[in-house]
């Protein structure tokens, strides 16, 4: 029995050294492999008098105010000090999905970039804090992505802000005047959301492929939609619930999107214009009656683009009985009783940055059935130039310029050329902008605009007259004194 017992304990030791060789040998592997790549630390803090909180944390800093993550850490970071820039050095912080990953409570001031941030429940939150930016980072796999919560006058711009559970970005609970811009803000459960808010801005952002809204604003007012990309969500591509009072969503590309472009929820009052909206039908659909909103910006200026807008294009002005076309719509697009586009437009709206004048920045508006490509404004040369390209048929160009760009350029003495080759126009001014409208042929051509007399011919041109008046004046001398 003795000999049994000793043989069995012999035979567990070997068995046990060979379980325990294998896992000790990985467990230095993963080490070696991981352990110089992320530190856990617990939480760490950026304290107000400037310290690092504990101080072996991966953050560096040699003047109190840049601060650079030297490591991935595997914890959340909160910021206690006003007025500095934290840099992530391209470095991760992760979480076990719970907390923040970095967390400013009554900040100003703070920049946070250039790091990536992942399965927290927030992966960047702000709390009463004002003044703030947060760009260039990746901000992934989190519940939500960026939260503003009560808070004032922060940027969120140029960040990769993907596959976070509910939204992408939140502005929260009487936050105003933020700003939400240049993102990608991709595969979220929904895109930007802003909820009893005010006075906020999202624009040049590319929403796509949210789990439900592209954008949506609950009890929200005054606050700016334009000039983004808004495609392929699941649900509506901006939906407004309870908002009213001068919300306005103009320049955006809305493109198939599943259920609506917009969807319309006891709102009212808001102003929808220069919007292309593309596939899916019907585009805009209330779901209470009595609430009426703005769908043009009057005339000329013009209203949005309707894919499955079936009118006709053969007069022009304000009443749409001037003979000739001018891009907008002879009748006008109809929602419902009490919503209606009075000018749509006959091709989608495209705008290009046409520099600072007076120190204002100013932009070039295109309505065209064409793809408009190559556009360029060359001041030395006082020329504007793009190329359209389509489908055989007939195209069109509505070209808007500033009037304080063709009075500087052009002295608003202007021509057309399509290809090198005159082209023939129309064109009309408000006390604002100068319409050009003209048509062409589909296929690829190149448009410029410049001066009826470049300014290479004018110099030549005088001294050709001058030489003339000089022959003239020998010639006939006394004609030309009396």
């Amino acid at each position: 029995m003795f000999w049994e017992e000793e043989n069995r304990e012999k035979m567990e030791r070997k068995v046990a050294s060979r379980i325990m060789l294998p896992l000790l040998l990985t467990g230095m592997f993963t080490f070696a492999l991981y352990g110089q790549q992320v530190k856990a630390s617990g939480t760490i803090y950026i304290r107000a008098d400037g310290s690092v909180d504990p101080p072996d944390a991966p953050i560096s800093s040699i003047d109190n105010v840049t601060y650079t993550l030297t490591n991935n850490i595997h914890d959340s970071i909160v910021v206690e000090r006003d007025n500095i820039v934290f840099d992530g050095g391209g470095y991760t912080v992760q979480g076990t999905g719970s907390g923040n990953g970095i967390y400013l409570p009554r900040r100003s001031n703070v920049t946070i970039r250039n790091v990536e941030i992942k399965e927290f429940q927030t992966g960047i939150r702000l709390y009463q804090s004002l003044n703030n930016h947060v760009y260039g980072n990746n901000v992934t796999n989190n519940q939500y992505g960026v939260w503003l919560y009560w808070s004032f006058n922060n940027s969120v711009s140029g960040n990769n802000v993907t596959a976070n559970d509910e939204s992408g970005v939140r502005v929260w609970y009487f936050s105003k005047d933020n700003s939400v811009s240049g993102n990608n803000i991709a595969n979220n459960g929904d895109g930007i959301g802003v909820s009893e808010s005010l006075n906020n801005d999202i624009s040049g952002n590319n929403i796509t492929a949210n789990n439900h809204d592209g954008v949506w604003l609950y009890w929200s007012s005054n606050s700016s939609i334009s000039e983004n990309n808004i495609t392929m969500n699941n649900r509506d591509g901006i939906g407004l619930y309870w908002s009213s009072n001068y919300n306005n969503v103009s320049g955006n590309n809305i493109i198939a999107n599943k259920r609506l472009s917009i969807g319309l929820y006891e709102s009212s009052n808001n102003k929808f214009y220069h919007n292309n909206f593309i596939d899916y039908f019907p585009q805009v659909y209330g779901f209470t009656s009595g609430c009426a909103n703005f769908w043009d910006d009057g005339y000329p200026s013009g209203g949005n683009y309707w894919s499955d807008y079936a009118g006709t294009d053969f007069y022009g002005g304000p009443y749409q009985n001037e003979t000739g076309s001018d891009g907008i719509g002879d009748t006008a697009y109809t929602i419902d009783d009490e919503n209606r586009d009075q000018y749509p437009l006959m091709g989608p709206f495209s705008t290009f940055d046409a520099g600072t004048w007076n120190e204002t920045l100013y932009s070039v508006n295109v309505i065209s059935n064409s793809t408009v490509s190559k556009f360029h404004l060359d001041t030395a040369e006082k020329m504007i130039n793009f190329n359209v390209t389509g489908e055989n048929g007939l195209g069109f160009c509505r070209v808007t310029i500033p009037n304080v760009i063709v009075q500087s350029m052009w002295h608003d003495n202007y021509t057309v050329f399509l290809n090198g080759d005159p082209c023939p126009f129309q064109n009309w001014t408000d006390t604002e902008n100068t319409y050009i409208y003209f048509t062409y042929q589909h296929s690829e051509h190149e448009v410029t605009i410049i001066p009826e007399f470049p300014s290479t011919m004018i110099l030549p041109l005088f001294m050709v007259l001058t030489m003339l008046a000089i022959v003239l004046k020998r010639r006939f001398p006394r004609k030309l004194e009396t």
